[in-house]
């Protein structure tokens, strides 16, 4: 058995769990029909031998109590062939982790034509994408490769956000992200609002769409060309969908667009969580006002400064004393006012969780039989609508989780269209 202490984000994950169930999914997309004895028989050594399982939450610890082999009902699920891949991730981001003997990872495998899809759902506060695509690792080389699989338990983080992120970088360098962060937040003054049409409602969809084969490679000498990052660009064409297509409030002094950015704060451990399984991400947010949103090239330079000058000045370490206000305001406040409370006053019009995992394990097994790795991000109660842009060789796509109360089905196709052309048009 294993355990480690739950830190600031978790505890904040918990409570907007308590909201609408915080699940996030990735899922490998694989060539050929599913071995599914071996997949299953691997996914349950997988799981035993990193010494991951049940969840038991005793104060501020957790820990992970191993299934030891036990074939149950929590093993992975094999679908019906004619189960739709979009309809079941929706079905699951919407349905709760609630039974006390179930982990927090629900795997499925679901036949398609010529190929499948081997995935994982699992409880957001628990794990962040690194964590489980380590989890996805282990499973896939099981039955692909199995001279490639560890054979010990996985490392936990021994330590929270303070070990980490706040006395390692120096108090001036955590004020310095602080203040910015909190002049950051006076700006939201002039941000539109969510436009509630049919009250509050957080159930989720997801939806994906894929670029054509190659498509990525002249984003990337695009933001090449400009000395901007791959994100900035992303974080440009969203805001411009979101202007676009999700229903705000437009003011006289509410006319700019708020968008965020989840960050790996693996990174800035100064190598001590590079392999450890847990939960550890930060958060960068950007304003676009109308005379950018109106100038492409425009927007993405101020998209691009603001995303500097935050991680110059430690935002994304500092974004743990915003999470901190978060868990403090969510005990005081009743769960119906908590969604209130962030609709107006953090009003992020959408996200982005962007990865490229060209510097990953998946590279080694792609294009075959690994033909593509898929990543489901969860909107939380702060928005409507979250991109999770991945990019795999030439491959590239974007999986949206959106709130159907706010932004319909039928916006998403145009959607994606317009993030296309944004980015196509640079």
């Amino acid at each position: 058995m294993t355990s480690s202490q739950i830190n600031v984000f978790q505890r904040l994950a918990r409570q907007w769990d308590q909201l609408h169930p915080y699940n996030a999914a990735q899922v490998l997309k694989l060539a050929g029909p599913p071995p599914v004895s071996r997949l299953q028989m691997a996914w349950h050594d997988a799981l035993d031998e990193m010494g991951l399982g049940r969840v038991h939450v005793e104060g501020t610890s957790l820990r992970y109590e191993c299934l030891n082999g036990e074939m149950s009902h929590y093993g992975a699920r094999l679908l019906p062939a004619s189960t739709t891949f979009e309809g079941y991730i929706s079905e699951q981001l919407n349905r709760r982790f609630e039974i006390p003997s179930e982990p927090p990872f629900r795997p499925f495998i679901l036949p398609q034509n010529g190929c499948y899809y081997a995935g994982i759902i699992y409880h957001h506060w628990v794990a962040d994408s690194i964590s489980i695509r380590n989890v996805l690792r282990e499973w896939f080389v099981r039955v692909y490769d199995p001279a490639a699989a560890r054979h010990c338990p996985i490392k936990l983080a021994d330590g929270g956000y303070r070990r980490f992120f706040g006395i390692n970088r120096g108090p001036a360098a955590m004020g310095q992200g602080l203040l910015t962060a909190a002049r950051w937040a006076s700006t939201l003054r002039s941000v539109q609002r969510i436009e509630i049409r049919n009250g509050i409602d957080l159930s989720v969809h997801f939806a994906m769409r894929a670029m054509p084969d190659g498509w990525i490679d002249q984003i990337h000498q695009t933001a090449h060309q400009r000395h901007v990052t791959l994100n900035d660009l992303f974080m440009a064409a969203i805001a411009l969908v979101c202007d676009k297509h999700v229903p705000m409030k437009r003011r006289p002094r509410r006319q700019s667009v708020a968008v965020g950015s989840i960050v790996d704060l693996r990174p800035y451990s100064q190598g001590e969580l590079a392999d450890a399984f847990g939960l550890f991400l930060g958060f960068t947010n950007v304003v676009c006002r109308p005379v950018e949103l109106r100038d492409p090239d425009r927007l993405v330079q101020s998209i691009a400064h603001q995303s500097t000058l935050q991680k110059q000045r430690g935002v994304p370490q500092a974004s743990a004393m915003r999470m901190l206000a978060g868990v403090t305001l969510g005990r005081l406040v009743k769960p119906e006012k908590l969604v209130q409370f962030y609709q107006k006053h953090l009003p992020m019009a959408g996200g982005i969780s962007n990865v490229n995992l060209n510097r990953s394990w998946a590279t080694q097994y792609y294009p075959g039989p690994l033909l593509d790795y898929i990543r489901v991000s969860p909107t939380g109660p702060m928005m409507p609508v979250v991109f999770a842009t991945t990019t795999l060789g030439k491959t590239f796509h974007i999986a949206m989780t959106y709130r159907p109360s706010i932004v319909s089905g039928e916006r998403i196709d145009p959607m994606a269209e317009t993030f296309r052309e944004f980015l196509s048009a640079l």
